[in-house]
């Protein structure tokens, strides 16, 4: 299917009145101006979830989720972009054409489709197999024996594949689909001469569903001697396992319920969880968890929670995925089993409410990892480097200063190092790149100017006085980039419109930090007075045209002078002149200097 054309989203967003939209989610009360609410998103006794119909725009005061229609659906029904405009045209009636599709483009979306149907009529002859009291009988006596009880085994449409080598392909032959195609669905095995035979064969079978519930591949449970004990469909056009979790479509409602997902590390385990009402559980498929598998996470819930084996190996799975939660800034915690059991044995052993006990005593994967580290601790100093060095990278990784000084402090009790002598470590290249470029990013952030934030809010706040900001030429002067794109956005929505459309413009805005706080802004109350707020927005634009004469005074006389070093050969003085000028590039409005500069070959032209 082609991409969706910018007319009908913007057709799609005038039609879908979010008042309406986010109220047959969250019931709203109107106070003033807005509507307010439990946030869906949170938990929360006190509403501080505020719709905006003027402006056509959310925002929770309390985790600070915000944006438009679309990213209200998006997060609640956890669809992609275009999947929620497809759904709110659906709701509003509203046609989708598309833009052109080309030939390879349609041809790899029919063979999709035509994968997953086949893999559906696969899932349907398992289940009817499970559910036959001759064919099935063993299956069934299996699930019973390790608690699974009925309602679990149609959710999740358990089902099973016979001893046969060519009962499956029978079945397909039946209902005319091409066995060709079937065993590029994975479904039956090639072999010489063109033949083929089924790939699962005395298997309790586990269909494998995307988020939308479309079944894309199985596992199958070896229900004799054979191996391997469980076997899973190959990759195909429309699977694959480290971009796959099992259990997503039933997860995720309660996932955005609890806010949060569990990880589990197979099948049984998921199940176990989730036939005793535990229902936000997700699982790899026989894989180590990878940064795929983390951003689906990010996108079921905020927080997760890795319940894996009670064991070395389970311990070295979870801490081997930290790294992927840091990048992705991600809350994950650990829960700790008891030695040599798994979900399953514990749920089934000890009960619902002790699982449920331990859950609330997970630790944060972190303080699970610097405890692990420090365990290998001798008093040495080759051991005090050994786990510093073990440590480091995901302390780089940090986002928070406030936790990265909280894990330093631990070290520096310890281990007898102090938080000083660690910083310098961190920031070392013996480490690595990664922190002194974080670091120097950190700085950077830090030292630019505040009005670039403040003039955006101030014409957030009074956006008829936009036509300013491209009158004065100030965004040039931007240093930080996503500012000037949201300032770039202000000018553009208010020229289209007459006015802000603020709910377009928090369509457009990609960093969510800066979304979130234009949307707080423009549901509080101003913090100054309009003649303030002006007075002050003149203020910023006096202070950068000052800034840019002197930066042009400054530019002119270094073109002068490296001018006269050249005509002297002073190429000494020229490389410091050449120096002074990149610096002064880099300190103040470098986007008009590249604009009016240029070096080459020492000159300034």
């Amino acid at each position: 299917m082609g991409r969706i054309n910018r007319e009908v989203i913007e057709e799609v967003r005038a039609s879908a009145n979010i008042v309406d939209v986010v109220g047959s989610y969250v019931a709203l009360r109107k106070r003033g101006r807005n509507y307010l609410g439990l946030c869906p998103f949170h938990s929360e006794k006190e509403p501080s979830f505020t719709v905006s119909n003027e402006k056509q725009i959310f925002h929770c005061f309390g985790c600070g989720a915000s944006g438009s229609v679309f990213d209200f659906v998006m997060r609640t029904r956890n669809l992609t972009f275009a999947e929620a405009v497809r759904e709110l045209a659906n709701r509003f009636g509203i046609p989708l054409p598309q833009e052109k599709e080309t030939g390879q483009a349609k041809k790899i979306r029919e063979m999709a489709e035509r994968l997953r149907q086949i893999n559906t009529m696969a899932a349907r002859y398992f289940s009817g197999n499970l559910l036959n009291k001759n064919s099935g009988k063993i299956a069934r006596e299996y699930l019973q024996s390790r608690g699974i009880d009925e309602g679990t085994i149609q959710d999740f449409q358990l089902g099973y594949a016979p001893k046969s080598w060519d009962g499956l392909k029978r079945f397909l032959t039946r209902e005319k689909v091409d066995l060709k195609v079937a065993a590029q669905a994975g479904l039956l095995v090639p072999k010489s001469g063109g033949d083929s035979y089924d790939r699962f064969r005395n298997r309790l079978m586990f269909p494998i569903k995307d988020v939308r519930g479309r079944t894309i591949g199985f596992g199958g449970r070896a229900l004799d001697d054979s191996m391997p004990k469980y076997l899973n469909s190959p990759e195909t056009l429309i699977f694959h396992k480290g971009r796959t979790l099992y259990g997503l479509a039933t997860a995720r409602e309660a996932c955005r319920q609890t806010n949060e997902t569990l990880v589990v590390e197979g099948y049984f385990d998921l199940l176990a969880l989730y036939n005793k009402s535990i229902h936000q559980v997700v699982a790899p498929l026989g894989t180590a968890l990878t940064l795929n598998h983390v951003r689906m996470l990010s996108r079921l819930a905020p927080r997760a929670v890795l319940v894996f084996d009670g064991d070395e190996a389970g311990m070295k799975a979870a801490l081997r995925s930290l790294e992927f939660f840091l990048r992705e800034k991600m809350p994950v915690r650990f829960l700790p089993l008891p030695e040599g059991m798994d979900p399953d044995d514990f749920i089934n052993k000890e009960g619902k409410e002790a699982f449920m006990q331990l859950l609330s005593e997970a630790k944060p994967l972190m303080e699970v990892f610097l405890e692990q580290s420090l365990s290998k601790y001798d008093g040495s100093v080759e051991s005090r480097l050994i786990v510093v060095r073990t440590v480091a990278p995901m302390l780089r990784l940090l986002d928070s200063p406030i936790a990265q000084e909280g894990y330093l402090r631990v070290l520096d009790q310890r281990l007898g190092v102090s938080e000083e002598v660690l910083r310098a470590e961190l920031s070392s290249s013996s480490i690595g790149r990664v922190s002194t470029a974080t670091s120097q990013k950190r700085k950077k952030e830090a030292e630019l100017p505040e009005w670039e934030e403040g003039i955006i809010r101030i014409l957030v706040n009074y956006p008829h006085w936009i036509p300013t900001l491209e009158e004065s030429s100030a965004l040039k002067s931007f240093q930080r980039k996503d500012w000037a794109e949201v300032g770039g956005l202000l000018i553009k929505y208010y020229q289209e419109g007459g006015k802000l459309d603020l709910s377009g413009l928090l369509m457009d805005v990609q960093n969510e930090e800066i979304r979130n706080m234009i949307s707080s802004w423009s549901l509080e109350t101003s913090p100054w007075r309009e003649e303030d707020a002006h007075s002050r927005l003149r203020e910023y634009f006096a202070g950068i045209s000052s800034s840019r004469r002197r930066l042009q005074d400054d530019l002119k006389r270094l073109k002068e002078e490296i001018q006269a070093a050249e005509g002297r050969r002073d190429e000494k003085l020229m490389a410091e002149l050449l120096a002074e000028l990149q610096a002064k590039k880099a300190a103040l409005l470098a986007g008009e200097v590249n604009d009016e500069a240029n070096l080459s070959k020492g000159e300034m032209v």
